[in-house]
């Protein structure tokens, strides 16, 4: 059906066109590499955003605890060494994320990619920082997915809460002085950019509310507690991430005066190790491959704007209630 004449774009349209007004802004601006860090990356969803970001061109910088032991991104780091550097970085520990935040300041890759500053001196920026570890279960540690108030453990929901929300909240502010600078030197490209047109189609508005850095956060469904209308149970992972999204609601209050978009994301159903122990029950849905999910999640990502920031956002790009 043609669209109404009082509403000439829909939402897709308008979703699309931010998407290609803000690849284009930043293509034209080559002035330097986007920067992006992966938070989580030996696998899964955060292995696939390493693999996708680095083929677009990117320097990405690869985090995870043990990456002596992440065979796969390693293979994928020695394919692309100009595109990729892996770090080490436990969420759950601070001495570990704030080493990783210095080693990432002085890594080769981060001052090849950035620009100058006015007086000259080479500073690191972080145009893209996504988290995107968590634990739902971990038997090992004690942690499963209670049904019951008789299978809470405090140490496991403890454990939970320190990588589902605490951790990305250490990693956030630990990299949030490079999100700002890499805001920053963003805003003095744009700054010597034509104004665009507004044809009626409201790109120059979209232009506007650009954001200048973005921070995206793995959150998931069953962390909403407006949409926790049945079930209950799985006390830990549901509060830890409800934690995180308040955690983003808060970032997002702070950095939006920097033109820095912080946004929770459920990523929907995706073939990784952490549903596949569920099969069962996500058989009930929708699975998508990694390599799907990931491109799609990208295509979200580009397209976000400084309305977006401080939202809880799933895979279709619709609001998730608080």
């Amino acid at each position: 059906a043609s669209p109404s004449p009082k509403h000439a774009y829909t939402e897709g349209d308008m979703r699309r066109q931010r998407t290609l007004l803000f690849a284009a802004a930043e293509a034209t601006a080559g002035r330097r590499q986007r920067v992006c860090v992966v938070q989580g990356a030996s696998r899964g969803l955060g292995l696939e955003l390493t693999r996708q970001l680095a083929a677009r061109g990117n320097v990405v910088f690869a985090t995870c605890r043990e990456p002596v032991r992440a065979e796969a991104l390693q293979a994928l780091r020695a394919e692309l060494p100009n595109n990729i550097a892996v770090l080490r970085l436990d969420a759950t520990d601070a001495a570990s994320v704030k080493a990783a935040a210095a080693e990432f300041a002085a890594h080769p890759l981060s001052s090849s990619s950035a620009s100058s500053s006015s007086s000259g001196v080479i500073s690191a920026a972080v145009d893209l920082l996504v988290n995107t570890a968590g634990v739902l279960e971990d038997k090992g540690r004690g942690i499963v997915p209670e049904r019951s108030l008789g299978q809470v453990d405090a140490a496991a929901v403890a454990a939970s809460f320190a990588t589902n929300a605490l951790g990305p909240l250490l990693v956030a502010q630990a990299f949030a002085p490079l999100l700002r600078r890499a805001a920053t030197l963003s805003a003095g490209a744009s700054e010597n950019e034509a104004p665009a047109e507004d044809s009626g189609s409201g790109s120059s508005s979209l232009v506007q509310n650009r954001c200048h850095a973005r921070a995206i956060f793995y959150s998931a469904r069953v962390g909403s507690i407006g949409d926790n209308n049945s079930r209950g149970g799985w006390y830990a992972y549901r509060g830890s991430k409800a934690a995180l999204n308040q955690f983003v609601r808060c970032m997002a209050h702070e950095l939006r005066k920097h033109d820095i978009c912080c946004v929770a994301l459920h990523p929907g159903t995706v073939d990784t190790d952490l549903t596949r122990a569920f099969a069962k029950a996500r058989a009930k849905y929708d699975v998508q491959t990694v390599e799907d999910a990931v491109r799609n999640h990208l295509e979200i990502i580009d397209g976000l704007s400084m309305e977006d920031t401080g939202t809880f956002l799933d895979w279709r790009r619709t609001q998730v209630p608080w």
